[in-house]
């Protein structure tokens, strides 16, 4: 076989290697980062690290935070007269995957008082990691608390002073901090949490 016909082939080769790749890459769904984050607004000043030695800040006022779910379905955390609940879940965290069915269930047994509420914020999202976008994990989980999601810079993660997930605020009528905590807490910490709530009310 001739250096010319051997050239032809290889060409040849290589052309239909080159469509091969481009049609390959044409045909993946391209990642779209934005499903996962949302727009929020804050007002007011950003609480300090929740840090080891205990929470600093009680009886600060809390950043009154706007912001929407998937649906576009809004929610305010801010001084509205009730005491609340507020959990920031990420949704590869193994601690956030055990926590929220515990959770859901909780509050299908009938155990959040009619005078608390609670709210959810979705943050530290990342698409290279599992169970993303959080709304699939939250909606296939039955999740019936309201969402806030974070944007991409874990705004208001960072305002209020997240330490790491799960991660629970309990705030009075006016939004001040009452206690911060993070990890797994579990139905006696959900209780426990529910009782500092209340105990703002009286």
């Amino acid at each position: 076989m001739t250096r010319p016909v051997l050239w032809i082939i290889g060409g040849v080769l290589g052309l239909g290697l080159i469509v091969w790749m481009a049609t390959s890459i044409a045909s993946e769904v391209p990642l779209d980062p934005s499903i996962g984050f949302g727009e929020v607004e804050l007002d007011g000043d950003p609480l300090p690290v929740l840090g080891d030695q205990g929470d600093v800040a009680i009886g600060f006022d809390a950043a009154t935070v706007t912001g929407s779910d998937w649906d576009d379905v809004e929610s305010t955390i801010g001084p509205d007269g009730r005491p609340k609940i507020v959990l920031f879940l990420a949704h590869w965290c193994p601690h956030c995957q055990n926590e929220v069915p515990l959770v859901q269930d909780w509050i299908d047994a009938g155990n959040l008082p009619d005078e608390v509420d609670m709210y959810s914020v979705t943050s530290l999202t990342d698409p290279t990691r599992p169970e993303w976008p959080p709304q699939d994990w939250l909606v296939e989980e039955g999740w019936t608390v309201p969402v806030i999601m974070d944007d991409q810079l874990n705004t208001v993660a960072i305002t209020y002073g997240l330490a790491g997930t799960p991660f629970y605020v309990v705030l009075d009528g006016d939004n001040v901090n009452l206690q911060r905590v993070s990890g797994e807490i579990g139905i006696a910490g959900l209780n426990a949490l529910v009782d500092i709530a209340l105990s703002s009310t009286s």
